[in-house]
């Protein structure tokens, strides 16, 4: 199981984490010294193949793929490493694999392909905000001679409803009433209660102010997760955040069948838009979801090898580490959540169970965009630089010395090198990689340096803040510290715990 941006250090630092406590109490643990850059493609396809990103192609999250057009981006989420993985080796060898969900293990070539799998999930629709006025509502109106249909619940003033369309495209729609009542019987024509309703159905926003809605389509369960963030009593200013509607791509059709029936819809991201308790609401309940899902893999789906990933704290990480903390602990929090199910969910005699992380993360301050300091310094566009975190892999012809000593001399990189001779294809013909305070984007907008907060990784993995954990129990896991391992041991440490032949490239 992996955790996106799982800190060895964050992890040291957070309390009160009992399932992670377990796990190195009474297991084995390491620490874990990623590969270069510290990015999450590279490092997982390292996890998976036991090669670093100069053997399997697989050198940033994004980059440049030799013979695309110039400004072409290749995804290392959505690209075939050059060597095998653990997947092809373990099915190789008459092992059945399942990834719920795991980072490039996506579906869409046989060799990201396992025997079952949930896959990362866009929205077929993104999530906004929207603002009710008062003349948005309506009062209920039926011709005169007509019954006027029952009322669902007293109000003491009119019954005010305003229209909203929930869309699938192509598949479905649904109109939705926001529907306020006046509960107080003060004379006064105020509104204290909201409900929806679509298709004589109600349904009541909780505590919190979220409320569901889903609909099955020919492609399976679709569903948004919405919020009323803030209603007056005179009904000016009525706020909702209409969420994404997602809808899960798992294979094969029995298994997307048993998430939809069992775990519901795919939630959707947290939204970086929105305040940092619905940020973090959202952020729980993606973990919760994917926390159901694999648990009832574990109960319902035969396999040998089981890939488990989950991004909560990457998310909280980036988007509020050193601007809400609580964020950040409660992303955590969730984490200790899934590993206790998960825990639980498996049988100590038989199964052996892997903690892992993809890298840590660094508090940045600020944001360079070089492709804006390229053309700033003349150098485009015979240069192009694909950025991501704090590395740019930069492409272009010609002597890249002049490129080289601009970079150095801009003093936000820590180290900018030529290519070197046994770097592979793939690789930038200069690698920059930023201070680990420095958030690089390939934007060409001015200026070139903008302040930016958050957290950041992807630079070396010298800075031990990047550095990531292995926590391991279970039949053939040796009990105690370990020290410090290389993220390219894990393929193989999975390999002899399955007692099979590692990935043919694994170190």
């Amino acid at each position: 199981m992996s955790f996106d941006g799982l800190g060895a250090d964050a992890l040291a630092r957070q309390s009160g984490l009992a399932a992670f406590e377990r796990l190195a109490r009474d297991g084995a643990s390491a620490r874990v010294i990623p590969v270069n850059p510290t990015l999450t493609a590279p490092a997982h396809v390292a996890m998976l193949t036991g090669a670093d990103p100069q053997k399997s192609g697989i050198v940033s999250n994004r980059f440049h793929l030799p013979g695309t057009p110039a400004q072409q981006e290749t995804r290392g989420m959505m690209t075939d490493p050059d060597v095998e993985s653990i997947i092809e080796a373990a099915r190789r060898q008459g092992k059945r694999v399942g990834a719920v969900p795991f980072p490039t293990v996506d579906w869409q070539t046989p060799r990201r392909t396992a025997d079952f799998g949930l896959a990362w999930s866009e929205p077929v629709v993104r999530g906004r905000t929207i603002i009710l006025r008062r003349e948005d509502f309506k009062r209920e109106w039926v011709p005169p001679g007509w019954t006027a249909p029952p009322q669902r619940r007293p109000s003491f003033s009119p019954v005010m409803r305003a229209r909203l369309e929930w869309v699938v495209p192509e598949q479905a729609r649904l109109d939705i009433d926001v529907v306020a009542y006046d509960r107080s019987d003060d004379q006064v024509e105020n509104y204290d209660a909201i409900f929806l309703e679509s298709g004589g159905f109600e349904t009541s926003p909780d505590a919190h102010g979220w409320f569901a809605i889903s609909m099955r389509t020919r492609d399976g369960l679709h569903g948004s997760w919405s919020k009323l963030l803030r209603a007056d009593a005179a009904l000016t200013q009525v706020e909702l955040y209409w969420g994404p509607i997602s809808r899960s791509q798992a294979y094969p059709a029995a298994f997307l069948g048993l998430i939809d029936e069992e775990a519901g819809f795919w939630p959707g991201m947290p939204d970086e838009r929105v305040d940092p308790v619905t940020f973090s609401e959202q952020l729980v309940r993606l973990a919760e979801f994917l926390t159901r899902v694999q648990t009832m893999a574990i109960r319902r789906m035969p396999f040998d090898l089981l890939l488990l990933y989950q991004p909560a704290i990457d998310e909280a990480s980036h988007a509020h580490l050193g601007r809400n903390e609580q964020v950040v602990v409660e992303a955590f929090a969730a984490a200790d959540r899934a590993v206790e199910r998960i825990s639980a969910a498996l049988d100590p005699a038989r199964d052996a169970f892997l903690v892992t992380g993809d890298h840590g993360l660094i508090r940045a301050d600020r944001e360079v965009r070089v492709n804006r300091l390229l053309a700033e310094g003349g150098f485009a566009p015979q240069w192009r630089a694909f950025t991501a975190g704090s590395v740019a892999q930069i492409y272009g012809a010609g002597d890249p010395t002049a490129v080289v000593d601009m970079l150095m001399a801009s003093g936000h990189f820590e180290k900018v090198e030529r290519k070197a001779a046994n770097a592979h294809p793939n690789s930038g013909d200069i690698a920059a990689i930023a201070f680990p305070n420095v958030a690089v984007t390939a934007s060409s907008d001015a200026p070139a340096v903008v302040p930016r907060l958050g957290g950041q990784h992807g630079a070396s993995n010298t800075h031990r803040e990047l550095h990531t954990v292995l926590l391991a129990i279970g039949p053939g896991v040796p009990k105690g510290a370990l020290g410090e391992i290389g993220q390219t041991r894990i393929a193989r440490l999975v390999a002899e715990l399955m007692g099979i032949q590692a990935p043919a490239a694994a170190e």
